[in-house]
């Protein structure tokens, strides 16, 4: 499917920007923050908003004036909707039942039991939805739309209101069940985790604007522009103020010495990120700078611990360490850093200027 030139336009308000992206078969994924346009971005997709110019085309035909009930697509949202007076069964028969050429009821009862038996649901198939779980109500409204094949499927953060066990099993079961689909199936997230666990083909939107596409680790080890490198990083990058000039830079309050090619020897102000999983409470190497900082709080996420820190300079820094630890309230620590894992952007286009050497695992 190929997106040309898609602009949309809303009392004289540009929300999406002159985007073009063609999506293969199998999961392409759409990441950015809520405000980046990606459910609107679908139901244009979907033909559930006209775009106010461009052409969406599907195997060489150009389906943007096609009303949504002729379109061949399957829309999972993150708000799931499922019909509460219908059995579990019922929900997923529904769209077979409501096409215009009904397949026979052996048919539908196969398809059925085949959906059922991919997401889990087949003990639950004569029970209401309101007598599930969140995670299995979750389930009826994918079974639901795979359940007529489509062209294209469509799922706006499919689990986003689901808890952490329930996505990450989901999230191992959708890519399981894509993983041979000819549809081409369109995920969109918020979440930086699942775009690098999906492994995939990724567009990072930002206001409406496709920023940078490619594969999920590509984007996050050289994202092109401060606002990709915030997309695809959880928790946030760290982004300080810095004046390099060829032989030195600073970092907070903190001067050393650094010098890359994409440089001039002249001063000039940039913008410096690093990842916070790239700060460690230990020296690295010999090259590795120190930092004198003080602990505002810890974020406990069960694998890790995000500390959050302020500088000297009173600038505040997120590390990730590892595992569960505790860190007491204005305790004063000393972090590292290796220069080789640092990022560079234009103070004001945001512009990526330079990627860490070590690709910023």
């Amino acid at each position: 499917m190929v997106l040309t030139d898609i602009s949309l336009s809303q009392d004289s308000e540009e929300i999406i920007y002159d985007l073009s992206a063609t999506f293969k078969s199998g999961i392409n994924l759409l990441i950015g923050p809520t405000t980046a346009g990606k459910t609107t971005l679908m139901r244009i997709i979907a033909g559930l908003v006209k775009p106010t110019t461009g052409t969406v085309t599907l195997d060489g035909v150009d389906i943007t004036k096609i009303p949504v009930q002729q379109r061949s697509v399957s829309f999972v949202y993150q708000q799931f909707i499922n019909y509460p007076s219908l059995s579990v069964f019922d929900n997923i028969a529904s769209p077979l039942l409501a096409a215009k050429k009904k397949p026979a009821k052996e048919v539908v009862a196969a398809r059925v039991e085949e959906m059922a038996k991919l997401l889990g649901l087949s003990p639950f198939l004569k029970r209401k939805p309101s007598e599930l779980s969140g995670g299995q109500q979750q389930r009826v409204a994918i079974a639901r739309a795979l359940a007529r094949p489509a062209d294209i499927v469509l799922l706006d953060e499919p689990l986003a209101n689901l808890d952490y066990k329930l996505r990450e099993q989901l999230r191992a079961e959708l890519q399981s069940i894509f993983s041979d689909e000819k549809s081409i199936v369109i995920y969109s997230t918020a979440e930086p985790s699942e775009a690098l666990e999906f492994a995939t083909d990724t567009f990072v939107m930002d206001e409406g604007r496709l920023i940078q596409t490619g594969k999920a680790l590509d984007i996050y080890q050289a994202p092109k522009s401060v606002a990709a490198a915030i997309a695809m990083a959880d928790p946030p990058i760290n982004l300080l103020a810095s004046t390099v000039d060829g032989k030195t830079a600073n970092f907070g309050p903190e001067s050393f010495k650094f010098s890359r090619p994409e440089l001039s020897d002249s001063a000039k102000s940039i913008t410096m990120g690093i990842q916070p999983g790239r700060i460690t409470l230990e020296a690295a190497s010999s090259k590795s700078v120190a930092i004198k900082c003080q602990v505002q709080l810890a974020e406990v996420t069960g694998s890790s611990t995000f500390v959050h820190v302020k500088l000297e300079s009173g600038e505040q820094i997120v590390i990730e360490v590892e595992g569960t630890q505790n860190f007491a309230l204005d305790k004063k620590l000393t972090a590292y850093f290796e220069p080789a894992d640092l990022y560079g952007f234009e103070p004001t286009s945001g512009k990526a200027i330079f990627a860490p050497i070590s690709g910023g695992k």
